[in-house]
């Protein structure tokens, strides 16, 4: 068998070279591809809140923006005052999972600077129409607001979530502080 000439292996190693780096993921520079949404505009009175997220169960939670104080609230068929002050809070909730995730509004607390927790108020939330529970499916996303009832010189700290039980769980999900401060 005769021998191969070194320049012979030259343009088929030239070739792998390069295909290696047009491979996608080679490159440790260059960020992830993302998703191009489009921006909303931030309310009046609302507060941007940036790297605000927690987890319960296969539910991951982000605090997008804040509004505190709200004095009243109109709707397509009321207007509400507060027994307080109206705070609103923006999230989205993502589902990590495989399986559906239950986002239950009357679950999801909001944490006082006295250590306090207050349930969302049931009549903002049908003024604004809100969901109530809401599906999230499998890789889903939803965005929308929360609303709570504070009382007047009482400060918000944090917003405690909770997800749906996993595939096979036997327990409640643990809860999630999101700071708000």
């Amino acid at each position: 068998m005769r021998a191969r000439p070194a320049s012979a292996a030259l343009p088929a190693l030239l070739v792998a070279v390069l295909a290696a780096g047009a491979l996608p993921g080679c490159s440790r520079d260059e960020p992830p591809p993302a998703y191009a949404l489009p921006s909303e505009k931030v309310r009046e009175g609302e507060r941007v809140l940036h790297g605000r997220a927690g987890r319960s169960a296969d539910l991951q939670v982000t605090v997008l923006a804040f509004s505190d104080p709200l004095t009243s609230l109109f709707g397509s068929h009321a207007e509400m005052r507060p027994k307080g002050r109206y705070v609103r809070v923006r999230i989205m909730a993502v589902n990590t999972g495989r399986d559906i995730q239950v986002f239950d509004t009357w679950k999801q607390l909001l944490v006082t600077a006295d250590g306090r927790t207050l349930v969302p108020d049931v009549n903002a939330t049908m003024v604004k129409r809100q969901p109530e529970r809401l599906s999230v499916g499998a890789a889903m996303r939803a965005e929308f607001d929360l609303y709570y009832d504070v009382p007047q010189g009482v400060g918000a700290r944090a917003l405690r979530v909770v997800g749906s039980p996993t595939v096979g769980a036997v327990s409640q999900p643990d809860p999630a502080d999101i700071p708000l401060t």
